[in-house]
């Protein structure tokens, strides 16, 4: 009888201390493009850092999960997710139709209008008339580029992998003007030629989100539950300012 109770909560402290350490190693792997400021960007040291970053790391610690971030080219990040490369796109992407056919998103963890850019000293009055003698550069795959190519048929588009790119032909003259967020139109101290925005904001998607597998219904689920109580606790409102863009 000894030897059975003793075998009995052998195996009992063995399976607690299993469950311990598998809670331990639960990790997540985060993705987003790296170079979408203020939501995400590679520092000089190569370490990302952003708002995505800063959120993605304390709605990790109340789930209780070890996560880590890899970049990912941004047209291509959804075909990623779904081969399962990485868990969840936390990555300042826009909710649309579209992609829920082929993801499923979190309630909206920000929201942002985007903005059309040119050099400083190109401005112009934005119409339907105006935009037929441009050159418009937007980053493929994004809500950015939807709504271009839905508002201007016919206008010459130039699709470029990254905001980066893209920037860097606009003020080298090879487009007139770009559609994007904010922030690369706020220029860098006395950066030239320094960028501006002209016409009306944008809003181009329901909101940010973050995306998942359609089966991974669960980890939207706790993303959205640890999301709420940032809410609710001040800190999403924190990290915004000291961000800047984002807006509930």
């Amino acid at each position: 009888m000894r030897s059975l109770l003793t075998r009995v909560l052998a195996t009992t402290l063995l399976l607690a201390s299993l469950t311990g350490v598998q809670a331990q190693e639960r990790e997540i792997t985060i993705a987003n493009e790296g170079g979408f400021p203020p939501f995400n960007m590679t520092a000089a040291d190569g370490t990302l850092q952003g708002f995505d970053i800063d959120l993605g790391n304390a709605m990790c610690e109340i789930i209780k999960a070890k996560c880590n971030y890899v970049t990912n080219e941004w047209s291509g990040i959804i075909p990623a997710l779904l081969a399962k490369k990485f868990d969840v796109i936390i990555g300042g992407m826009g909710i649309t139709d579209e992609r829920r056919k082929r993801v499923i998103f979190s309630e909206p963890y920000a929201r942002t209008y985007s903005y059309f850019g040119v050099v400083e000293g190109k401005e112009f009055d934005i119409s339907p008339e105006t935009m037929k003698n441009k050159v418009i550069g937007i980053q493929q795959g994004t809500t950015n580029a939807a709504y271009v190519e839905k508002t201007y048929p016919g206008v010459e588009i130039r699709r470029y992998p990254s905001m980066d790119a893209l920037i860097s032909d606009l003020k080298a003259g090879r487009v007139d003007v770009v559609l994007g967020d904010i922030e690369p139109f706020l220029g860098k101290g006395d950066e030239k030629p320094k960028m501006v925005n002209i016409g009306d904001p944008v809003q181009v998607s329901e909101g940010i989100g973050m995306a998942f597998r359609p089966e991974d219904t669960a980890l939207r689920d706790e993303f959205n539950a640890a999301l709420q109580t940032l809410r609710d606790n001040g800190k999403w409102e924190e990290l915004a300012k000291k961000w800047g863009p984002p807006i509930k």
